[in-house]
């Protein structure tokens, strides 16, 4: 496996035993406990399962049973319009559909009932209908490679392409070179599609036809995806990876500089809060999981990117969205996303 930059390094497993053990076998207040470590010194050791017990059937190992759940768990889907029209007539940006969706999927169900991996939607005009998809996990990671390229790579570059007539009913191309996360790798380049910069009616349709294409992460390489037999939903999706987000985030930044707030405004990526940072960090650096699959000494292993992803969804759900999945500036609560601390020291 390629060297990670060290912006970008975590705590490998013995690091994290080296801390102060704490257990905890029920799921219950789980997120209040991994939210209470102390990210310095504390380790939380899980010993309950975290993915529904649907994906185990057939799967001889939980690493199996991740990637099972990974690509067929459960989504939000947004309660977004479903025509052209209607989303011309609707006045709800992405965050505010976002925000109630959160509300009722995560915050009236009981903890450890939360198996939700992200969210998705549809796009409402055009020939590209894939569902649209972001887990979890990769929003604060796309806040992570947003802070590295602003404090240490000289930013994310942006060229953008919305000079065509097309651009106010279709939205802009932008291409994009997102720094790696890996050492001796070349910049990722990433080409959004349907970007909103126009701030007339039609932005309310384009947002949902957001696009992109890139050079494949090796993540999403392996994410081949085969929907059950009966399944009438097409095998075929768009998932986001953090490069991409942080793409957009960028973008979104560069036309604010202009004055232009429509990107930002139509933005349909959950940005986290400081807080919501935090806990994804300690899911990275503080946690541990015993799981009798794992062929070592101790049984212990960091989570899967599901088993994040459904932690990150039950802090949505026990904190709330405005908590933990909503960027506050304004405020000066949460202060600039490329200030956050990924430091682990």
């Amino acid at each position: 496996m390629a060297e990670r930059k060290s912006f970008f390094k975590e705590r490998t497993v013995a690091e994290i035993m080296d801390l102060n053990k704490i257990r905890a076998y029920k799921q219950k207040n789980l997120i209040k406990k991994i939210s209470d470590l102390d990210p310095s010194n504390d380790c939380l050791e899980l010993r309950v399962r975290i993915l529904p017990g649907r994906f185990f059937i057939g799967m001889d190992s939980t690493f199996e049973s991740a990637k099972k759940c990974y690509k067929h768990g459960d989504l939000i889907s947004l309660t977004q319009p479903k025509t052209q029209k209607e989303a011309y007539d609707c006045k709800e940006i992405p965050l505010a559909i976002r925000q109630r969706d959160f509300i009722s999927e995560l915050q009236r169900r009981r903890e450890e009932d939360i198996h939700v991996l992200g969210y998705s939607w549809y796009p409402v005009q055009g020939n590209d209908r894939r569902k649209r998809v972001v887990h979890f996990n990769w929003c604060p990671e796309a806040l992570r490679v947003y802070g590295y390229a602003e404090t240490i790579a000289n930013g994310i570059e942006v060229n953008a392409y919305a000079d065509a007539k097309r651009v106010k009913k279709e939205g802009a191309d932008i291409v994009c070179t997102v720094p790696s996360r890996t050492k001796k790798r070349p910049r990722y380049v990433v080409k959004l599609q349907h970007v909103p910069v126009d701030g007339s009616t039609e932005r309310r349709a384009v947002i949902w036809s957001l696009g992109c294409e890139r050079e494949a992460p090796l993540h999403s390489i392996y994410n081949i995806r085969y929907t059950w037999e009966t399944d009438r939903e097409s095998s075929d999706r768009l998932t986001f990876y953090p490069h991409d987000i942080a793409a957009y985030i960028a973008v979104a930044a560069y036309y604010s500089k202009q004055h232009n707030l429509t990107p930002m405004e139509m933005s349909p990526f959950a940005l986290f809060s400081k807080k919501g940072a935090d806990i994804y960090k300690k899911l990275c650096n503080n946690v541990l999981l015993f799981d009798p699959t794992k062929n070592s000494k101790d049984n212990l292993r960091k989570p899967y990117i599901a088993e994040k992803d459904i932690l990150l969804a039950r802090a949505i759900g026990i904190f709330g969205p405005n908590e933990i999945a909503f960027w506050d500036f304004e405020s000066g609560r949460d202060g600039r996303l490329s200030n956050y601390n990924w430091s682990i020291k």
